[in-house]
């Protein structure tokens, strides 16, 4: 038999409720306990107060303080049945209780186990024999129940942390990527290309980039209007808003390798004679219109020629918009073509785009301020007959401001490899840009990006898809100097519509390329060692002044002979002031020298390799050398440069002084990198 003493709220029977055979009886129910003993306490207030702020849910009973999921009732015609039709038997009871606890407090009850004195008290008995909570009375035990209480507080406490701190983070890159987007022009010209299509490439595996930068030579804003004559004329010589069309002067197709490796940008020759695939787009409005391919031409105009198409059908549907609209609509098709052709090209896909016209560019860098260039030879390109930039600048390294960084991209005449040296002046200029945003911190703080997406937000344009944060983490590669810029190679040139063009070998870049774009893990730069030497000093923001003042004049009808030659003197550590024509029946090089002068003119001698030793000239001021070139001077074979002295590297720059082709007898004009160099300004002509 049991005893109930009400003094301490226990239940003893036979060993104990706790460890014997005690039973109770409650209405109709049967509590049997076979080799463990039940505790069962009287009804406290602290009670009443629990099961306020724990509701018993339905279907669920409790016990001890923890929640039990209520066993199956016994059958009425079980011939081990005892009692009446509520009652559990015994074997039941022990099979469901072991699963709900197997050892003492087990999950379930530690989940509601509150640290009360009332529940510790008399609550926890020693070993019993198979009862539930172990057999007789015994010795409370506040140790392995509370640690695991108070673990499993401190782990509610860390996951409500931790979730804190997840939904904060997720909140705030939702608004900083929000903030920088807001106000962007987007397009879904990407996703518009679908498979089966001409030009279409398949997404590839991983998480690399495939970005595509387009300069789109237009003097017209994103609504369709001109752009200020006093802008475009006056401030950045870029002649009339009625030139320009919108010709797609800069085509770069730069691979960002996820594993940090080496970025590889390809310039697309703009007179490049390509196939223009055509193909359908949707135009709001209109309805689906099939561009018709546009066959074999130039790749810059696959652009404007697609976005003529589209202002066409939109004007001829009767359902003429805006003008603001009818811009937006016709330029998406505009850059479906340029996608295209780009992807039909080079076999790769485009994974991101970004736009930008003469203004755009133009605030960029007025936003940053300056930026930091480096010529081979002198730039000087006057304004005549309502060509040429203006620009003037001296051989070496230059601080510019935004007008004369468009006039150094833009320039094309004087120049000894003509396009070819103006693409790379191209990629030379976005490596300085990206150096300038690490420089500044831009690109590492969200109010920064901010600030210039500000400024440029009108003449910028982005696919719908672009995460421009993750972005600006991949690309410490092209801050840390690691990344080089090759330009696709040509083959000759043809004739097309009165204009000639640039002829290539399609198969032969779409091998280039993609065995480029898909061989990350083997240009991936080795791990960088430590070193105790001091760092090298930083380039100085101009060059600094030559010790002679050296004018190089070509006296033969090769043309850029001065140029090139200027160029391999500052290969060599050696500034040219100045180039210019010196006749054309020179046969011999000459080199005249000033006061004070001998020494360098036989240096400059030895560097250009020519017969005849420098005289003095009493006609010249001291502290001046001018060389003559003959058909006697040979250019060297191009090599890495490396500016003058307390100048920046052009590290891996390799741009070949004579024009020749490269290793596969196409002419490329060499690679611009940033690699190896002091401060990451690679130097081109």
């Amino acid at each position: 038999m049991s005893d109930w003493y009400p003094e301490d709220g226990d239940y003893r029977g036979d060993g104990g409720r706790r460890g014997g055979g005690g039973e109770r009886w409650r209405g109709g129910d049967d509590y049997r306990g076979g080799g463990g003993g039940r505790r069962e306490e009287p009804e406290q207030p602290w009670r009443a107060a629990q099961a306020q702020r724990r509701p018993e849910p339905p279907q669920q009973q409790r016990d001890n303080g923890g929640w039990q999921q209520q066993p199956p009732r016994a059958r009425p015609d079980d011939p081990t049945h005892h009692g009446g039709p509520g009652d559990w038997h015994a074997a039941e009871q022990t099979s469901v209780m072991g699963q709900q606890a197997p050892d003492g407090y087990g999950d379930a009850a530690d989940e509601y186990d509150y640290d009360d004195d009332h529940l510790e008290s008399g609550r926890r008995g020693g070993a019993g024999g198979g009862g539930r909570r172990g057999g007789g009375r015994g010795a409370v035990d506040p140790g392995p129940g509370k640690a695991r209480k108070r673990g499993v507080l401190a782990g509610r406490i860390t996951a409500a942390t931790m979730s804190a701190i997840v939904v904060l983070a997720t909140g705030f890159v939702w608004y900083a990527h929000k903030s920088l987007t807001d106000g962007l022009h987007t397009s879904d010209s990407i996703s518009q290309i679908k498979p089966g299509q001409d030009g279409y490439v398949a997404p590839h595996a991983g998480t690399d980039v495939n970005l595509l930068l387009i300069g789109l030579d237009s003097r017209k804003d994103m609504n369709g209007n001109d752009l200020p004559t006093s802008l475009v004329e006056d401030e950045l010589h870029a002649g009339s808003s009625d030139i320009g069309g919108y010709n797609t002067n800069v085509l770069i197709l730069m691979h960002i390798p996820a594993n940090g490796g080496q970025v590889t940008a390809y310039s697309i020759p703009r007179d490049s004679d390509v196939e223009r695939p055509g193909g359908p787009a949707a135009i709001p409005g209109v309805g689906t219109v099939q561009v018709p391919d546009m066959g074999m031409g130039k790749i810059k105009e696959a652009y404007g020629d697609a976005k003529a198409f589209a202002d066409q059908k939109i004007n001829a549907s009767g359902k003429k918009p805006d003008k603001a609209t009818e811009e937006s609509e016709s330029r998406e098709v505009g850059r479906e073509a340029t996608i295209r052709a780009v992807q039909k090209l080079t076999g790769v896909r485009v994974d991101h785009l970004a736009e930008v016209n003469l203004v755009g560019f133009y605030d960029i860098v007025k936003q940053i301020g300056s930026i930091q260039v480096c010529l081979k030879a002198p730039a000087y390109d006057p304004i005549e007959d309502g060509a040429g930039t203006g620009i003037n600048l001296p051989a070496g390294v230059s601080t510019i401001d935004a007008a004369t960084a468009l006039q150094f991209v833009r320039q094309r005449f004087h120049l000894p490899n003509g396009d070819l040296d103006r693409t790379h002046r191209q990629q030379a200029f976005l490596t300085s840009v990206m150096q300038a945003l690490k420089k500044k911190g831009v690109l590492s703080d969200v109010g920064s990006m901010q600030g210039l997406f500000n400024v440029v937000k009108n003449d910028i344009v982005i696919d719908n898809q672009w995460d421009v944060l993750d972005f600006a983490s991949q690309a410490s590669n092209l801050t840390g100097g690691n990344a080089q810029f090759i330009t696709l190679p040509t083959t000759g040139t043809v004739t097309v519509n009165g204009e000639e063009a640039l002829t290539v070998d399609p198969n032969a870049i779409k091998n280039q390329v993609t065995s480029a774009f898909n061989n990350d893990a083997a240009v991936a730069p080795p791990p960088t060692t430590a070193s105790s030497s001091t760092p090298p000093p930083s380039a100085p923001s101009t060059t600094p002044v030559p010790p002679a003042t050296i004018t190089v004049l070509n006296g033969t009808t090769t043309t850029s002979l001065a140029l090139k030659a200027g160029g391999a003197l500052f290969d060599d550590g050696i500034p040219v002031s100045k180039t210019g024509n010196g006749g054309n029946g020179v046969q011999h090089t000459t080199i005249r020298y000033g006061a004070g002068e001998e020494a360098l003119a036989k240096q400059i001698q030895a560097k250009l390799g020519t017969k005849l030793a420098p005289e003095s000239s009493s006609s010249l001021p001291k502290g001046s050398i001018t060389v003559t070139l003959g058909y006697d001077y040979k250019l060297p074979p191009a090599k890495s440069t490396a500016p003058p002295s307390g100048q920046p590297s052009g590290g891996a720059t390799s741009v070949p002084t004579d024009g020749s082709s490269d290793s596969s007898g196409l002419s490329s004009g060499g690679a611009v990198s940033a690699a190896g160099s002091q401060d990451g300004i690679p130097c081109v002509y």
